[in-house]
């Protein structure tokens, strides 16, 4: 469960959010608004990533996380970098099926992520969130870079893995964000 009451959050002098107040619990929510008002900052607070100014932050239970920007170690293949945070049960093989599943073949998965591309590489960040267990999902413009043919294909990889995660959304294209079927939180909205 993720739940924010009343929670004020400012970089320096500059306030990003002002008593935001939400919960989720084995579902989806979908934090909406304009660039610049607090929606990857609320993802950062529930990772515990950051610390709010005033009010409550109660995220219970194991994370995982998509950030907007890859995060992989660019000299790993893609199985290390999805192998990173799994326990040891998890073998190649496991994660071999899951970077086909999700649109990346076998060939791909044993190179350097550096010389994957954009799509390909969130392949790669998607697979290693989803493999974690854990009962918090943040997903912060999870299909930055995917082409346009492969997205609805990589959303139902995601929608059929999400199972009873407490799960927060941010997602510029509304169209994408209606997929998950999300409650929803409209930031910088008077």
């Amino acid at each position: 469960m993720i739940r924010f009451d009343n929670v004020c959050f400012s970089y320096g002098d500059t306030p990003v959010l002002t008593d935001l107040n939400f919960s989720v619990d084995k579902g989806v929510l979908w934090l909406a608004g304009p660039n610049g008002t607090g929606k990857s900052t609320a993802i950062h607070l529930a990772l515990g990533l950051l610390h709010p100014d005033s009010g409550t932050v109660d995220a219970s239970g194991p994370s995982s996380a998509v950030f907007q920007e890859d995060r992989l170690c660019d000299q790993l293949t893609a199985i290390a970098n999805v192998r990173l945070g799994l326990p040891r049960k998890a073998t190649n093989s496991d994660i071999l099926l899951e970077l086909d599943q999700a649109g990346l073949s076998e060939e791909d998965a044993y190179r350097p992520v550096s010389q994957l591309s954009g799509g390909q590489r969130r392949r790669v960040v998607l697979v290693r969130a989803l493999m974690r267990d854990s009962d918090i999902l943040c997903l912060d413009e999870p299909y930055t870079g995917v082409d346009e043919a492969s997205l609805g294909s990589l959303i139902d990889y995601t929608l059929a893995r999400i199972h009873s995660r407490s799960v927060l959304l941010v997602c510029h294209d509304p169209d994408v964000a209606e997929r998950f079927s999300p409650s929803i939180v409209r930031l910088g909205e008077l």
